[in-house]
């Protein structure tokens, strides 16, 4: 996998990460869809299933802005908490919000047909990942 990391970039350089994309474990399921960035506007959906029913789930949006891009989530479909895009590369970018208790920063990584999400502090002392696998529509 070829990892260049630059300055950030705007959201349309994010297509990537456009697709439907699950994971199965343990009878849980979670899926992460996004669209397209046209508009300069990426929308994301995430929910996680679990012995049938949707235990969690979080609307997500990439937005070009003048510092380049945020991503903003927005679990439970609460109020939204925003990221400034601090690096991005062909297929992977990071976000960042050192004022937020947990997470602090946000980086997505594509490897072939796996998405990767990890959620972190600063330091990465306290991080978790999420994988997913595309699925074809």
């Amino acid at each position: 996998m070829s990892l260049i990391l630059s300055s950030p970039a705007p959201a349309s350089d994010l297509d990537w990460m456009e697709g439907h994309w699950r994971s199965e474990a343990d009878g849980r399921v979670s899926e992460e869809i996004w669209t397209n960035g046209d508009g300069g506007l990426y929308l994301g959906v995430n929910r996680t299933i679990s012995d049938g029913q949707a235990r969690a789930f979080e609307f997500m949006r990439i937005v070009e802005n003048d510092d380049g891009a945020a991503y903003c989530a927005q679990p439970g479909g609460g109020e939204a908490v925003c990221f400034e895009l601090v690096q991005s590369g062909e297929h992977a970018v990071t976000f960042e919000n050192p004022e937020h208790d947990f997470p602090q920063r946000i980086r997505y990584v594509r490897d072939g047909d796996t998405l990767t999400a990890t959620i972190s502090d600063l330091s990465g002392d306290q991080a978790f990942s999420f994988g997913w696998e595309r699925v074809e529509d």
